[in-house]
């Protein structure tokens, strides 16, 4: 019967480590290596990807601004939001504004929220 119990507690040890050890990644010396990105050099990644989103490129009407800067709670990890006038899609005698959020983590864009409303 004690057999049993044991079973299902060694899958769920199991599972956990597994999880734990694919959620980092070593240098071969046995301590994790950052890409270690400078907030500058991650600012121009992000503006890099808000220049390159399609809506950007054929409809934009200013330069993107940056807003806001978020630093994470991780090394090497920040929020950056720009904002940019552009002409609507749906209407080409208005004026929209989009907003991006751009989450680069040691360099990588790893998450971005583009939201695109009317200017008022």
């Amino acid at each position: 019967m004690k057999n049993h119990q044991i079973f299902p507690l060694l899958l769920i040890i199991i599972c956990i480590v597994t999880v734990i050890s694919g959620c980092t990644e070593r240098n071969g010396t046995g301590s994790y290596e950052f890409n270690e990105t400078s907030e500058e050099e991650s600012q121009q990644i992000a503006e890099t990807y808000v220049r390159n989103l399609d809506s950007y490129r054929e409809y934009n009407l200013t330069e993107p601004i940056l807003v806001e800067t978020v630093t994470l709670r991780c090394p090497y990890c920040w929020e950056f939001v720009y904002r940019f006038d552009l002409i609507s899609e749906k209407d080409p005698a208005v004026i929209d504004t989009a907003t991006v959020n751009v989450t680069v983590i040691e360099g990588e864009v790893v998450d971005s929220v583009y939201v695109q409303g009317s200017k008022e």
